[in-house]
């Protein structure tokens, strides 16, 4: 196959040694978060948030920010590859206690 039938989209820009094998084709790298926004971020304080799980034929499951970080967790590293072709590499996720 010729590289005149692969567009320049597919192929995206140059892989460096370091992203070579972690970069999925048509992904560029970032070390920043470049969210795309509709409208403002809305903000909720902690004293009003909560988090409901809600399934049928059982009770629902709620916690408090309180309850719901003191509930067993672990920290993530993990590679993020974003539909509007970025990608960020080694991205802690998680809540670190």
């Amino acid at each position: 196959m010729s590289d005149s039938l692969i567009s320049r989209g597919f192929r995206g820009r140059r892989q460096t040694a370091a992203t070579a094998g972690r970069l999925p084709p048509g992904q560029y790298e970032t070390r920043d978060f470049p969210v795309l926004s509709a409208g403002p971020t809305p903000r909720t304080s902690l004293a009003m948030w909560d988090f409901t799980i809600l399934s049928p034929g059982a009770p629902a499951a709620r916690w408090t920010w309180e309850e719901f970080q003191a509930l067993p967790h672990e920290a993530l590293t993990v590679d993020i590859h974003c539909v509007t072709k970025w990608s960020k590499f080694d991205t802690l996720g998680g809540s670190v206690p």
